[in-house]
């Protein structure tokens, strides 16, 4: 911090100032904090009259040229390095003020005296205080001179009228990630203050030790050293690629009751100057590195501490200290409070008290910062012109965060139909037990990534920050080591990376899941819109199945759990854009599919942070087709490609794929896999080219990485790269009477600058298999008992047509392990689990059959084979219905259904004892819990089924034994039907379909 002085001696060109009181410090720079200190009267913390309620500064700031005005509070600042000093007196006053245009600026300073005059809403109250009052003059702002994760380079973070906020400096939009918890984070040893012995929660003081190591020489320090634990602290989260992090300002009466900026516990109206400039240095680090500062101003318990909820001299003062001493950071958002309105058996604030807060910040802060609230109460009493809110902090209840994306994009849809879009962010998904738990306890956070990380992004909110639940070590007040979630601030990052790396317009785009036919979440642009881009986020891999606009599109995928596609889509390619577009996954777990404009889907830079442009075999390559190769396989395991040796000895696979990077000369690092049984050989081609070949080297190690690096190779973008891979055998591993070959494994390329260091951008050792589906167990024979004769009636057959309801069977079997279950709107079935709702309300006659019990809805599920998954018709849960045909013929069968999980969709239907291949695999695509027709067969080169494929041939008129039997446990049913005409009814059809047809009395 530099005086007036030193800045008049070295930049007298860059600014100008009429004679003044004021001591202006900081760089006179577009969106630098610019202090002004002036002296004044001598008070003290505890003194009177009260220096924090008797005394108002306010400054306002004035530009000619643009018309800005801003009137900014400022604050007593005891000797004026309270920091340090720990001084609780002096007679130093002071503003902060961050100005938004170059520039001259003329300043005028009010500075007035009388009872709590610093919460009078009038303009002159009280009487003229002397000193600095009716002082003014002028600086002249230059540009910034920040880059890169500073936000002084990006201007101030404001709502705009939609769904996301936007940096006002440069123009680009924010998507944040980051912490939620501790929520005590302010409860800190280095901070002064005598919370720490009071006997209010003691033991929650934090000293942040873990991260004391990730201080650095030149950061930010108080008193000789202390601070070094939350400054650390801080470094590690931006390490990470993180962008926020939160903390409540007051939490008397609460969960931790030692992160509060008065005095002492008791007190209301008298601040700890020297905490409260503590607490600034950690914010305006904070800034410097990205940081996005969510302030908390109090929880559910400490609602009505001030002034019984209501806006009055307490709260009026707390809210003004916090504007004054921190309103000038580039982004934050002002959160009125946690839990808010009644909750449990806590009153909570009126609707009243909850719109006048939000209006009091919207009256004081000269930036007019995001404003939010947390519910308890939910919104409604907030949306539209009823507040000055511009968005919603939500939190959810479900320790596996389902609720989040049903719920964002309830807010999302709610706003916008009261005529304001708020800006949406999931600041506590999961539930206060658990949410998202250690690394060490789940390393993979599949349900974090998958239900809250995405699903707040897919349904149109801004970003997410992370809470700790309070049964699982490093909790919401515990937690002093952010590395014990290490592994998703990596997931957290790769989403925040995707947006930017694509320059994905997200601000332009909405959530459009009802453009799925396979149950995906969509977000695209409008359907009219140019360009047009579309993201599908599945959950299981699998068929993605969604509308897409007429036109040409390119494609890729990207893998949210590794990061792999984010220096360049996988598996990408070319589609013209129709209805019920598919693109398969290229596996099993959850996996992004970007659609966008022709040649637009590339890297904003293909050198991102590592230098270093990867190619993954199992990702990137597909199998090349040249005849002087044999076939390759995935290994998952390894995350490589490999040769099988059994089949192909001594021989070549290769892989292919088209050079994604700009231009220019690379070196080529490929990293291979050593296998004790041979040294297999490596050969790199470009347009046919040979470049190089390598072999690995002798091992007494299976699976050791071991690199290679090719030199100055010249490459163009789009050129044909083959790598070719051998089968070897160094003749020293016996087998089966013979030698044992090595496979070829092999993991990546990478594409760095010219004598650069690899550093790996996505480390494939953290990427997990998918699951693999069990070996199947023996079949044991289907027996056919059933006797049509033996029932009353038997529906029947006429002009083609036969329709049954579902739960008027005839009879069951097979019901040892899973059974069809009858539930109706009045009773629903206490068989568990069964984590599907009751859907009879749509359904035909208001009944519907389930098997239970349901233990896989989807691919992160266990598969057992004949247990709850089964490929054998007749094995299990077998329906028996009674026909009479008096129409032979080859006949469609459809059947009206409800899938409510990717693996809760299949189904055999089978003829008189016989399960012929035209029954198996019914397939149904989900329609997000909906009722409706289809008749497709699953095969192996279409997951989502193949229309017209599933038929019997009822060879003969007569009574006949239709059968349905289980494929998947979950399944719900509710209406079947076969007829003549295949297109009796259009695919995804969600009516009621043909009445059930008349029944026939049997002779």
């Amino acid at each position: 911090m530099k005086k007036i002085s030193i800045y008049a001696i070295l930049l007298t060109a860059s600014f100008c100032m009429t004679a003044a009181a004021a001591d202006i410090t900081g760089e006179l720079r577009l969106w630098h904090k610019v202090t002004f200190t002036f002296d004044g009267p001598e008070c003290s913390e505890n003194g009177d009259p009260n220096p924090f309620l008797d005394y108002r500064l306010q400054v306002d700031f004035q530009q000619a040229e643009s018309g800005k005005v801003y009137s900014v509070p400022g604050y007593f600042a005891a000797d004026g390095d309270a920091a340090n000093t720990s001084a609780e007196s002096g007679n130093k006053w002071r503003v902060h003020f961050s100005p938004d245009a170059i520039g001259k600026w003329s300043y005028t300073v009010s500075f007035r005296k009388g009872k709590n005059v610093a919460v009078n809403d009038q303009p002159n109250p009280g009487e003229p205080a002397g000193y600095m009052d009716g002082e003014t003059g002028t600086i002249t702002v230059l540009e910034s001179n920040k880059s890169g994760r500073d936000l002084r380079s990006k201007g101030r973070l404001q709502y705009v009228g939609g769904h996301y906020l936007r940096f006002i400096g440069n123009g680009e939009y924010f998507l944040k990630a980051g912490a939620d918890a501790p929520e005590n984070l302010l409860s800190y040893a280095d901070f002064d203050g005598d919370f720490k012995t009071d006997k209010h929660k003691d033991q929650l003081i934090k000293t942040w030790e873990p991260h004391v190591k990730d201080w650095k020489p030149g950061d930010p320090q108080w008193q000789d050293g202390k601070g070094k634990g939350l400054i650390g602290a801080v470094n590690y989260l931006a390490s990470k690629g993180m962008n926020a992090f939160s903390f409540l300002t007051l939490n008397i009466i609460g969960d931790d009751q030692n992160a509060f900026p008065y005095t002492d516990y008791d007190e209301r109206v008298r601040m700890d100057v020297s905490r409260l400039d503590q607490w600034e240095i950690v914010f305006e680090h904070g800034n410097k590195l990205g940081m996005f500062l969510h302030f908390k101003t109090q929880e559910a318990e400490n609602q009505r501490l001030l002034d019984g909820g209501a806006v009055g001299v307490e709260r009026k003062l707390y809210y003004r200290e916090l504007i004054a001493r921190f309103s000038h950071h580039m982004a934050l958002n002002w959160n009125l409070g946690e839990e808010n309105g009644p909750w449990g058996n806590i009153k909570g604030q009126t609707s009243e008290q909850r719109r006048a807060m939000a209006q009091y910040f919207y009256d004081n802060d000269p930036y007019h910062h995001h404003i939010v609230i947390h519910n308890g109460q939910w919104y409604d009493d907030l949306f539209g012109d009823q507040s000055k809110l511009t968005g919603a902090s939500l939190q959810t209840n479900k320790p596996d965060f389902s609720q989040v994306y049903s719920q964002t994009l309830k807010l999302y849809n709610q706003s916008e139909e009261s005529g304001k879009p708020w800006a949406i962010a999931c600041d506590e998904p999961g539930d206060a037990q658990h949410a998202l738990i250690t690394d060490g306890e789940d390393p993979n956070h599949d349900d974090a990534r998958k239900n809250a990380l995405w699903g707040v992004l897919m349904a149109g909110g801004w970003g997410v920050e992370w809470y700790f639940g309070y049964k699982h070590p490093h909790s919401d007040l515990s937690c002093q080591d952010w590395r014990s979630r290490d592994k998703m601030w990596d997931q957290s990052r790769f989403a925040l990376e995707f947006f930017n790396n694509y320059q994905i317009p997200f601000w332009t785009m909405r959530p459009n899941s009802d453009l799925s036919h396979s149950g995906d979440w969509v977000f695209s642009s409008s359907w009219n819109a140019q360009p047009y881009y579309s993201i599908v986020y599945t959950k299981d891999g699998g068929d993605c199945v969604f509308d897409l606009p007429s036109g040409s599109y390119d494609y890729g995928w990207f893998n949210p759990h590794a990061g792999i596609g984010l220096t360049g889509l996988v598996h990408g390619g070319s589609i013209q854009g129709k209805k019920q577009s598919i693109l398969s996954a290229p596996d099993s777990r959850d996996w992004v599919l970007l659609v966008g404009p022709k040649d637009k889907l590339k890297p904003k830079d293909m050198s991102l942070a590592p230098g270093v442009i990867e190619l993954f075999s199992i990702y990137d390559f597909e199998p090349s087709k040249k005849m002087n190769y044999v076939p390759g396989y995935k290994d998952k395991t390894n995350q490589s490609l490999a040769i099988n040796a059994v089949k192909h000895k001594d021989k070549y696979a290769a892989g292919e794929t088209s050079f994604p990077g700009p231009t220019g000369k690379y070196d080529v690092i490929i990293t291979t896999m050593t296998e004790t049984d041979g040294e297999s050989s490596y050969q790199m081609y470009v347009n046919d080219k040979k470049i190089g070949e390598f072999q690995n080297p002798e091992t007494e190690t299976d699976y050791v990485k071991v690199q290679h690096r090719w030199k100055n190779v010249s490459l163009k973008h789009g050129e044909d790269i083959l790598l070719a891979y051998n089968s070897h055998s160094n003749g020293k591993v016996p087998e089966n009477g013979a030698f044992a070959y090595s496979r070829g494994r092999w993991r990546s390329l990478a594409f760095v600058k010219p004598g650069a260091e690899y550093v790996p951008f996505v480390d494939l050792d953290k990427v997990v298999a998918p699951p693999q589906d069990e070996p199947q167990k023996d079949m044991s024979d289907f027996t056919f008992d059933f006797d049509p004769k033996s029932v009353k009636s038997a529906h029947e057959e006429q002009g083609g047509l036969v329709v049954v309801e579902a739960e008027n069977y005839a009879k069951q079997s097979k019901q040892d392990v899973r059974k069809w279950y009858k539930t109706t709107v009045s009773q629903t079935p206490d068989i568990q689990p069964d984590p599907d709702g009751n859907h009879a309300e749509g359904a035909s006659g208001g009944a519907y059959l389930e098997l239970l019990p349901d233990t896989r809805k989807n691919h992160s599920q266990k598969l057992i084979h004949n247990e709850n998954f089964t490929e054998d018709p007749g094995r299990i849960g077998v329906l028996y219905y009674p026909v009479y045909f008096n129409t032979p013929g080859k006949y469609y069968v459809w059947a009206r259904v409800c899938p409510t999980g990717s693996e809760d969709n299949g189904l055999h239907v089978g003829l008189d004892g016989e399960w012929p291949a035209s029954g198996r695999r019914m397939q149904w695509i989900s329609q997000n819990s909906e009722w409706h027709w289809d008749s497709k067969q699953r095969t192996q080169e279409v997951h989502t089924g193949v229309p017209y494929l599933i038929y019997l041939d009822v060879k003969n008129s007569g009574l006949h034994t239709i059968m349905f039997s289980m494929r998947e446990d979950g399944f719900e049913m509710d209406k079947w039907l076969m007829s003549t005409n295949k297109d009796i009814l259009k695919h995804h059809d969600k009516s009621m379909g043909p009445n059930e047809s008349p029944r026939k009395i049997n002779q």
